[in-house]
């Protein structure tokens, strides 16, 4: 009795086996491209570093968005993660600079959403975005409204670009 159930359970799992490396369930994609938009600073402490720093507030930002994700072939949610590499104020003749990772969620939609650390030379916050994707072909043209904040300051920005995805094919 024994030996019927061992073959059966090995011929079962070669078979699952090769099922899996024939259909894969996953897609990897990446995602990246420029991104430009504007920051809006408010709260005691982040209006009194833009006094310091001879700053006001709206302020550009330009940069770069780099993105994976994993994505179920077909329907379904992707996973996302976003690194945002921005420098902001330089029509101020200066440059701020400042990095976000986000760890987050997009709908088949193209609605998007997630929340992960910021850093600039300032300090460190939460930022938290919401937005979503226009997909024309292979881009995508992301609109993202962004709150980033710390003890006593908020930061509030929008930003534009573009992305262009490839795709590794592997799960």
């Amino acid at each position: 009795m024994i030996r019927p159930l061992a073959v059966a359970w090995v011929a079962l799992t070669l078979l699952a086996s090769a099922l899996s490396a024939q259909i894969p369930v996953l897609e990897r994609r990446s995602m990246s491209g420029p991104r430009l938009g504007l920051t809006f600073v408010t709260g005691s402490r982040g209006e009194d570093a833009l006094r310091q720093h001879n700053l006001t507030s709206p302020m550009s930002q330009f940069g770069w968005h780099f993105e994976q994700q994993v994505a179920p072939r077909g329907e379904g949610p992707a996973f996302v993660i976003e690194e945002v590499f921005l420098v902001g104020a330089v029509e101020q003749r200066t440059a701020v600079p400042a990095g976000t990772v986000l760890f987050g969620v997009r709908m088949p939609s193209g609605l998007e959403f997630g929340m992960g650390p910021n850093v600039t030379p300032v300090g460190t916050g939460l930022a938290m975005g919401v937005g979503t994707s226009i997909r024309y072909g292979g881009v995508s043209l992301p609109l993202d409204f962004a709150v980033v904040t710390s003890p006593g300051a908020t930061r509030f920005s929008f930003l534009i670009g573009y992305a262009l995805q490839t795709s590794d094919g592997r799960p």
